[in-house]
């Protein structure tokens, strides 16, 4: 029982991200939380959990109770700055290579166009579906304040 590789990276994204936030200390989730950053079912989350454990990503400890547990992230944090020395070197490359007189095949300028244009879409809709989660949250959060409200004035 394997996971997709698009679950498999949507986790390993989570956790690195939330390892960032926590500048690489261990550091405590509720299982819902995790559930609704990434959009995952109770099962697939609990799978993606283990195969994460199992593949020396993360460590999982027991939490305050049941529905929270203490993680650590063992993976080094690769910091944006990094990625964008890596994304200048590449385009360093490039620049040589066509300054040598070498000229890209237009179909290999169209893939790259594409595989960006999909990555930029699956970029977008992450942000909806985060967005989403938010307004969820803060409407569950405004309905709970409401009642706090009305029970304070019948009081």
């Amino acid at each position: 029982m394997r996971l997709k590789e698009k679950t498999h990276r949507k986790f390993a994204e989570f956790f690195e991200k939330i390892s960032k936030m926590y500048q690489g200390e261990d550091f405590e989730l509720s299982y819902s939380d995790i559930q609704r950053e990434t959009g995952a079912a109770s099962v697939t989350l609990k799978r993606a959990i283990q195969a994460l454990a199992e593949d020396g990503m993360i460590e999982v400890h027991p939490g305050r109770n049941s529905r929270y547990a203490r993680f650590k992230y063992l993976l080094p944090i690769q910091d944006n700055e990094e990625k964008s020395a890596e994304v200048v070197i590449k385009g360093t490359r490039n620049l040589e290579a066509l300054s040598d007189g070498e000229k890209r095949q237009p179909i290999e300028t169209v893939e790259a166009i594409n595989e960006d244009v999909t990555e930029l879409t699956q970029l977008v809709d992450h942000l909806r579906r985060r967005v989403r989660n938010q307004e969820m949250a803060i409407a569950l959060l405004q309905d709970r304040l409401a009642e706090i409200e009305d029970i304070m004035r019948k009081r």
